[in-house]
């Protein structure tokens, strides 16, 4: 029904928006809003398809760890910006005061507790081109995990 262009970024953004609403839910106080849900959906489809177009992803297979990797932290970079556009623009809060705190770490560190947004974010973003690649075949029939 649908192509293996389409299908594999909104895996992606499905999933990514599971585990980002999972972390949400579970580990951070308070929840985050449907529209941030719905942004983070969108960009991360979006950043996605711009994954499987890169023609080195699509000719080199040796190079795709590194390319999905860096648009992992690309997206999470991306996201970080626009929730502090929000932040400051849209909801007139102080910087980095709106953001939800995450159980057992402490705003004071501010290089862990960014950090943990920045990568925890890449790495959801991660898992879900892993499991795209793993539930979807390739041209050839095989399933490749990346």
């Amino acid at each position: 029904m649908f192509d293996k262009s389409f299908k594999k970024p909104l895996i992606i953004a499905a999933f990514t928006v599971l585990f980002d609403f999972l972390f949400h839910f579970f580990l951070t106080n308070p929840m985050e809003s449907m529209t941030y849900f719905v942004v983070k959906f969108l960009l991360s489809f979006f950043a996605a398809t711009a994954l499987f177009s890169f023609v080195t992803y699509i000719k080199k297979t040796a190079t795709r760890i590194y390319a999905a990797i860096i648009t992992s932290l690309i997206f999470s970079a991306l996201m970080s910006i626009y929730y502090r556009a929000w932040e400051l623009e849209e909801a007139y809060v102080p910087f980095g005061s709106r953001a939800p705190s995450i159980i057992g770490i402490s705003r004071d560190n501010i290089f862990l507790f960014s950090g943990t947004w920045w990568l925890g974010h890449a790495l959801f973003f991660a898992s879900g081109v892993f499991i795209a690649n793993s539930l979807i075949k390739n041209n050839d029939g095989k399933k490749r995990i990346l």
